[in-house]
């Protein structure tokens, strides 16, 4: 059971050192996805919950309109620590009720999700100047999803969301993230998803400790034949593996004709490639600031 709580906010708006966001906007506290890999559980010291992380959800509510004169043509991110699409957001709204804002400001937008519902917004996103939808896949393994990320929308109905999003007009990315070593079949994933969308992004999956152990104990359950790989990578620091899987990806997109990023090991976060009012650009999803959470 997930508890949900609404809360008052002053502002869904935030200032972001995320590199190429100015703004980032978390319309809630919490995600009820439960990816066993989520950078994001760091965020349950700063609320009063004990329940577990993906246990609750905090559903922001702001009075306060967004201002056009702070937002106008400026890029904002949605989101980075939660899901602006997690299942309660088809009751509450409030993901929506923010894009009419940003909207009116005229905000350049980018949109992170797991979820086939952002496609409920699809008349609301083709009104912005710029728009760019990018879907997290860190498997296309139904059986591997349901384990590692419970909570996210199944495979088919995020591909249906693509193509939806792509007949549109809408700009969309995949993002095959975070590859979990031995386990995440990186060149399925391209394979389903290349005809809806325009790049492709690539990044580790980065252990911290907040999820070390539950993961290392879910290898051990699941995946036994691969903890000597995860002791090679994760506790002797070895980089050989991502280093030979950078170079076939990159081998692989220029043989196939594919615009792909990698960014393994690299410092930066998600930034945006400057956006002209003709076409959305990609987000890049290196390393980031202590201050931001990493993305994985």
């Amino acid at each position: 059971m997930i508890r949900v709580t609404t809360v008052p906010v002053k502002t869904y708006v935030g200032k972001s050192k995320i590199p190429g966001a100015n703004y980032v906007i978390n319309p809630y506290v919490g995600c009820p996805h439960k990816c066993l890999y989520c950078y994001a559980e760091f965020m349950r010291k700063f609320s009063a919950h004990r329940e577990a992380w993906g246990d609750f959800l905090d559903v922001k509510l702001c009075d306060t309109p967004l201002h056009p004169s702070q937002l106008f043509h400026q890029h904002v991110m949605l989101s980075s620590v939660t899901d602006p699409y997690n299942p309660f957001e088809k009751k509450y709204e409030v993901t929506r009720n923010i894009l009419k804002q940003l909207v009116h400001c005229q905000a350049y937008v980018s949109v992170l999700t797991k979820s086939a519902l952002v496609v409920r917004d699809i008349d609301l996103l083709k009104q912005l100047p710029t728009c760019q939808v990018t879907f997290s896949f860190s498997t296309v393994d139904e059986t591997v999803r349901k384990l590692i990320e419970p909570g996210t929308s199944c495979t088919d109905e995020k591909i249906k969301a693509l193509k939806q999003l792509q007949q549109a007009g809408i700009s969309t990315t995949v993002m095959a993230a975070p590859l979990l070593p031995g386990i995440s079949d990186w060149k399925e994933i391209v394979r389903q998803t290349a005809p809806y969308v325009r790049s492709f992004l690539f990044d580790s999956l980065n252990m911290r400790g907040t999820f070390q152990h539950k993961l290392m104990d879910f290898i051990d359950v699941h995946y036994p034949h691969l903890l000597p790989l995860y002791n090679e990578i994760y506790l002797q620091g070895k980089r050989t593996y991502w280093h030979r899987l950078q170079q076939e990806i990159e081998t692989y997109g220029k043989e196939n004709n594919l615009d792909v990023e990698v960014y393994f090991g690299k410092e930066s976060s998600f930034s945006f490639t400057p956006i002209s009012s003709e076409e959305s650009c990609a987000p890049n999803f290196p390393e980031m600031d202590p201050s931001q959470p990493q993305l994985f």
